[in-house]
């Protein structure tokens, strides 16, 4: 199912009033930085995929404003996959005719099973937003980054910690009519509390059972 959207701009509420004078490219770009960190904090964003792998030893697994954060589970026809750095993988081993035994990321949304082979990967990823920029995509506006998107559940589940933790850094900027290096360090305090009780929420989730996952950070 795919993942609706909204752009960063839907944040601009909950910062501008506490920044006054802060340009509105400044605070998106913070805000993007602020999801970022939330999402490699909290793992709040969760991507399950199964998916069929044909011909192609890359494999696209996540949205193209995305990039995978962790892996939680990866499988291959039901075979658990050992995530890996590419660099790690002896390139030289002879594994002919074996299944995939490692799954490694080769970009912000792709991933590469080693040694390759045809069938069905199941995988349970962690993502966060992607970093860079991507304009003259977007049909609505050329102008506009295509990157600077983030799925709808941020806003309405985690708007303010996420706007906490953009209004440290933009408040923190030196010599800026809108600067407030006390008022930065109150939300950079309030947005670590905040993403703390959401990272013990989201690995326990609602049925509140014990955490079983091992995460393997890229």
């Amino acid at each position: 199912m795919a993942v609706q959207t909204i752009q960063l701009s839907e944040f601009l509420p909950l910062i501008l009033p506490h920044a006054p004078g802060c340009p509105d490219p400044v605070a998106t770009f913070n805000l993007r930085l602020s999801a970022i960190e939330f999402c490699e904090r909290t793992r709040c964003w969760r991507h399950i995929l199964n998916t069929a792998v044909t011909t192609q030893n890359k494999v696209i697994v996540a949205p193209p404003y995305a990039a995978i954060h962790e892996f939680e589970h990866a499988s291959y026809e039901g075979e658990e996959l050992t995530p890996t750095q590419f660099s790690d993988i002896d390139h030289g081993e002879d594994m002919a005719g074996t299944v995939p035994r490692y799954i490694t990321q080769v970009g912000p949304d792709t991933v590469a099973l080693y040694p390759f082979a045809a069938g069905s990967l199941q995988l349970s990823l962690f993502l966060k937003p992607r970093g860079g920029n991507e304009y003259g995509t977007v049909s609505d506006n050329p102008l506009d980054d295509a990157y600077d998107q983030v799925p709808g559940f941020m806003l309405a589940q985690h708007g303010e910690p996420i706007a906490f933790g953009a209004l440290a850094r933009i408040l923190a900027i030196p010599g800026q009519p809108f600067s407030n290096p006390q008022m930065a360090q109150f939300y950079f305090g309030r947005a670590r509390e905040l993403m703390d009780a959401r990272f013990s929420t989201n690995m326990r989730g609602q049925q509140r059972a014990p955490r079983r996952t091992r995460f393997i950070d890229f």
